[in-house]
C-alpha cells in the first residue's frame, strides 16, 4: 500500500469513532441473536459473513461502531467505512487488508453503479480467499437492495442475513433510561415519557437530544424537568 492510498483511505475512516457506541449502551430489543452474532464476530478468528439490514435510525451504525469498539479493546485489527460517505471510492477498497475485519456501513449506497458494485464484490472475494470477516450493514435485504450484479447479491445473501428491528414504544423507553443511567443522568420515568411525545422515534436522534440536554443542563446548572424540557425544545 502506497503512502497516498494509505493517506486517502485514513481520510475516510473515522478516525474517532462514536466513543458513546457501545454493545452495553445498546438495548437489543427483539435483535438478541443478531447481537450475540455481532459479538461472535469479533471475538472469533472463523470466517465470517454476515449482513444486516434495518430503517434509517434503528442503531445500524451505533452497532457498527461497538464492533469497533470492542475490536480494539480486544486488539483485533478493523476497518470501518460508509459508503454514503462520497470520498469513499472504489479505489480505496481495494487497499483494505482483508486479513482484517471490514465494517461495511450504508452497502446499498453503492447499488446501481456498475464500476462500485464490480469493487464491492472483488472485495468480498478478498475476504473470502483470506478467509476474513466482512460485517455489513444496509436498509433493505440483499435481494431489494438495488445491486445489479447478481453475483455480488448471491455473496452478500450467503453468510448470516439478518434483519435490525426498530425498538418499541416501551423499549425506546427503556433505551433512553438506560443511555441516561449511563451518563450519570438524574431524569424521572415522567420526563422521558415528555421527550419520547414530542420528538423523533429515530434512536439515533434521541440519543444526540439527550446529549444536548445533558450539556445545556450542565451550562445552565438546571435539574432536566419538563419545564426545562419545554424552554428547550421550543429554541
Amino acid at each position: 500500500m502506497s503512502k497516498n492510498q494509505q493517506t486517502n483511505l485514513q481520510m475516510v475512516l473515522p478516525l474517532a469513532l462514536d466513543d458513546k457506541a457501545s454493545f452495553a449502551n445498546y438495548l437489543s430489543g427483539d435483535n438478541a441473536e443478531l447481537i450475540r452474532a455481532l459479538n461472535a464476530s469479533v471475538s472469533s478468528e472463523e470466517q465470517t459473513m454476515l449482513y444486516f439490514y434495518g430503517a434509517a435510525g434503528v442503531g445500524k451504525s451505533h452497532l457498527l461502531f461497538a464492533m469497533q469498539r470492542l475490536a480494539k479493546d480486544q486488539a483485533v485489527a478493523s476497518f470501518y467505512i460508509s459508503l454514503v460517505d462520497s470520498r469513499v471510492t472504489p479505489q480505496m477498497l481495494e487497499v483494505i487488508d482483508t486479513r482484517a475485519m471490514v465494517c461495511i456501513d450504508d452497502v446499498q449506497a453503492w447499488a446501481g453503479e456498475s464500476d462500485k458494485e464490480r469493487a464491492l464484490f472483488a472485495l468480498f472475494e478478498r475476504v473470502k480467499q483470506s478467509q476474513g470477516r466482512l460485517i455489513v450493514s444496509a436498509t433493505q435485504p440483499p435481494k431489494a437492495s438495488g445491486f445489479s450484479l447478481e453475483d455480488l447479491v448471491s455473496r452478500l445473501a450467503s453468510g448470516l442475513v439478518y434483519p435490525l428491528n426498530a425498538l418499541t414504544d416501551a423499549q425506546q423507553f427503556d433505551a433512553i433510561k438506560l443511555r441516561a443511567n449511563q451518563r450519570g443522568l438524574s431524569i424521572s420515568d415522567e420526563v422521558v415519557k415528555y421527550l419520547l411525545s414530542r420528538s423523533s422515534r429515530d434512536t439515533s436522534e434521541l440519543f444526540f437530544l439527550l446529549d444536548e440536554i445533558d450539556k445545556a443542563s450542565l451550562i445552565e446548572k438546571r435539574r432536566i424537568t419538563i419545564p426545562f424540557l419545554q424552554t428547550l425544545l421550543k429554541n
